[in-house]
Protein backbone atom coordinates (compact mmCIF):
# COMPACT_ATOMS: atom_id res chain seq x y z
CA UNK A 1 0.00 0.00 0.00
CA UNK A 2 2.94 2.25 1.04
CA UNK A 3 4.06 2.08 -2.60
CA UNK A 4 1.35 2.47 -4.17
CA UNK A 5 0.68 5.83 -1.88
CA UNK A 6 4.58 6.88 -3.00
CA UNK A 7 3.86 6.58 -6.69
CA UNK A 8 0.71 8.67 -6.30
CA UNK A 9 2.17 11.86 -4.73
CA UNK A 10 5.21 11.77 -7.11
CA UNK A 11 3.28 11.51 -9.99
CA UNK A 12 0.67 14.60 -8.71
CA UNK A 13 3.60 16.72 -7.65
CA UNK A 14 6.03 15.80 -11.05
CA UNK A 15 4.16 18.60 -13.51
CA UNK A 16 5.78 19.67 -15.56
CA UNK A 17 6.42 23.80 -16.24
CA UNK A 18 4.05 25.71 -18.70
CA UNK A 19 4.84 27.52 -21.68
CA UNK A 20 5.65 31.27 -20.69
CA UNK A 21 3.65 33.22 -23.88
CA UNK A 22 5.67 36.48 -23.80
CA UNK A 23 3.50 39.50 -25.05
CA UNK A 24 5.35 40.85 -27.88
CA UNK A 25 5.69 44.92 -27.75
CA UNK A 26 3.69 47.05 -30.33
CA UNK A 27 4.74 48.05 -33.69
CA UNK A 28 3.83 50.89 -36.15
CA UNK A 29 2.72 48.15 -38.51
CA UNK A 30 -1.26 47.54 -37.80
CA UNK A 31 -0.72 43.66 -39.74
CA UNK A 32 2.10 42.77 -37.60
CA UNK A 33 0.44 43.80 -34.46
CA UNK A 34 -2.36 41.40 -35.21
CA UNK A 35 0.14 38.75 -36.34
CA UNK A 36 1.65 38.97 -32.68
CA UNK A 37 -1.66 39.22 -30.73
CA UNK A 38 -2.89 36.29 -32.93
CA UNK A 39 0.04 34.18 -31.75
CA UNK A 40 -0.01 35.41 -28.70
CA UNK A 41 -3.28 33.88 -28.40
CA UNK A 42 -2.65 31.11 -29.95
CA UNK A 43 -0.04 30.17 -27.32
CA UNK A 44 -2.48 31.01 -24.30
CA UNK A 45 -4.71 28.65 -25.75
CA UNK A 46 -2.07 25.71 -25.94
CA UNK A 47 -1.29 26.64 -22.68
CA UNK A 48 -4.54 26.18 -21.62
CA UNK A 49 -5.44 23.26 -23.37
CA UNK A 50 -1.90 21.74 -21.56
CA UNK A 51 -3.29 22.83 -18.37
CA UNK A 52 -6.56 21.35 -18.66
CA UNK A 53 -5.09 17.80 -19.77
CA UNK A 54 -3.16 18.04 -16.90
CA UNK A 55 -5.65 18.53 -14.56
CA UNK A 56 -7.79 15.72 -16.33
CA UNK A 57 -4.84 13.78 -16.09
CA UNK A 58 -4.72 13.90 -12.21
CA UNK A 59 -8.20 13.81 -11.42
CA UNK A 60 -8.13 10.15 -13.19
CA UNK A 61 -4.95 9.47 -11.76
CA UNK A 62 -7.03 10.61 -7.94
CA UNK A 63 -9.93 8.18 -9.06
CA UNK A 64 -7.76 5.34 -10.08
CA UNK A 65 -5.86 5.76 -6.82
CA UNK A 66 -9.24 5.83 -4.91
CA UNK A 67 -10.57 2.67 -6.64
CA UNK A 68 -7.26 0.47 -5.81
CA UNK A 69 -7.57 1.49 -2.12
CA UNK A 70 -11.20 0.41 -2.20
CA UNK A 71 -10.29 -2.77 -3.76
CA UNK A 72 -7.08 -3.45 -1.55
CA UNK A 73 -9.90 -2.37 1.56
CA UNK A 74 -12.05 -4.51 0.19
CA UNK A 75 -9.72 -7.46 -0.42
CA UNK A 76 -8.28 -7.23 3.31
CA UNK A 77 -11.81 -7.59 5.02
CA UNK A 78 -13.04 -10.33 2.31
CA UNK A 79 -9.54 -12.15 4.07
CA UNK A 80 -10.55 -11.46 7.38
CA UNK A 81 -14.36 -12.62 6.90
CA UNK A 82 -12.99 -15.66 5.83
CA UNK A 83 -10.11 -16.19 8.26
CA UNK A 84 -13.07 -15.78 11.10
CA UNK A 85 -14.98 -18.50 9.18
CA UNK A 86 -12.20 -21.08 8.81
CA UNK A 87 -11.46 -20.39 12.47
CA UNK A 88 -15.06 -20.47 14.10
CA UNK A 89 -15.04 -19.66 18.01
CA UNK A 90 -16.49 -22.60 19.86
CA UNK A 91 -19.36 -21.98 21.84
CA UNK A 92 -18.81 -21.43 25.38
CA UNK A 93 -20.50 -23.66 28.40
CA UNK A 94 -21.67 -21.71 31.65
Amino acid sequence: MRPLILAAVLALAASPALAYCPTPPPTEDRAENLANQRELMLCEAAQLHDQTALKAQQLQFQADLQAAQQTIELDQKMRQTFAAAANPVPPQSY
